[in-house]
């Protein structure tokens, strides 16, 4: 990370000084805690300091996870090239933006592969928009399995937590669905819409009031609404995340079947300046 090499010479100094000290002259010591403490502030401050460098100077995905975002469906095949790198860009830097927290992971670390599965679901719906961050949902728990909490006593695959502005994933499930897309509902695109929809409420959302909505969006995707119900592990899914799914997922489906649905989305999702 740049803030790494932002402190190198800093922690440098204060080891020459503290050599200088120790072998020359104790009146040497004066010069070591001004250079701790620049080095400490660039700890402190690393975040920060990173997102500064990396939004001025956006780096790429790595080959293997490109390589996986390439077979991953929804949004980013559709784009040219450039949009392309764009998109890979932003996932960096959302998942540098973000707040990750594992739970029951052996290695006590998220697999980059996860990370980016979700980050991407995110970039998705903001990638219209020059804010593609989520600023009051920045914490995300990852657990390898379907898990339980305490609003949720029994094994679910997602939950969002807005009081505390928080999401928390299954990554079996979220890898299940970014790698086969048509036949895995993504739990990771469902919660980032329900973001989304909290942190805009006041767009042109479509009300989806069709006696008929649940049937519609069931041939736009081949997905039951057991399905969906299924695999987040929750009962009384509203329409309209599921509609937001299936409109990245099932683009030119969705478009036919609810095309005024799908403009009202495209006005929402890339709004014009």
């Amino acid at each position: 990370m740049f803030a790494n090499y932002v402190a190198t010479p800093f922690v440098a100094l204060s080891l020459v000084f503290l050599y200088m000290a120790w072998e020359v002259d104790p009146d040497y010591s004066i010069w070591i805690l001004p250079f701790v403490l620049l080095s400490a502030a660039v700890y402190i401050f690393s975040p920060q300091i990173n997102w500064w460098w990396y939004s001025k100077h956006p780096k790429d995905l790595s080959p293997g996870l490109r390589a996986m975002m390439e077979r991953s469906g929804g949004l980013y095949r559709r784009l040219n090239e450039a949009d392309k790198l764009r998109f890979r860009q932003r996932v960096v830097l959302f998942t540098m933006g973000t707040d990750w927290e594992q739970m029951g992971w052996p290695d006590e670390e998220i697999p980059p592969d996860v990370q980016t599965a979700i980050a991407a679901q995110a970039v998705s719906l903001t990638f219209g928009r020059e804010q593609f961050l989520f600023d009051k949902f920045e914490k995300v728990i990852v657990y390898p399995a379907p898990f339980a909490t305490p609003e949720y006593r029994f094994d679910h695959a997602s939950e969002l937590f807005a009081a505390d502005g928080c999401l928390l994933f299954s990554a079996r499930q979220v890898m299940e669905a970014f790698m086969n897309p048509a036949a895995w509902y993504n739990v990771a695109l469902h919660e980032y819409a329900r973001v989304f929809l909290l942190t805009y409420p006041d767009e042109p959302w479509p009300a989806l009031t069709q006696e008929n909505i649940w049937e519609q969006l069931e041939a736009i995707s081949g997905m039951p609404r057991g399905h969906v119900e299924s695999v987040i592990g929750l009962a009384g899914v509203e329409p309209l995340p599921v509609a937001m799914h299936h409109y990245f997922v099932f683009y030119e489906a969705f478009c036919q079947t609810l095309p005024e649905e799908a403009t009202l989305f495209e006005t929402v999702v890339s709004p014009k300046s």
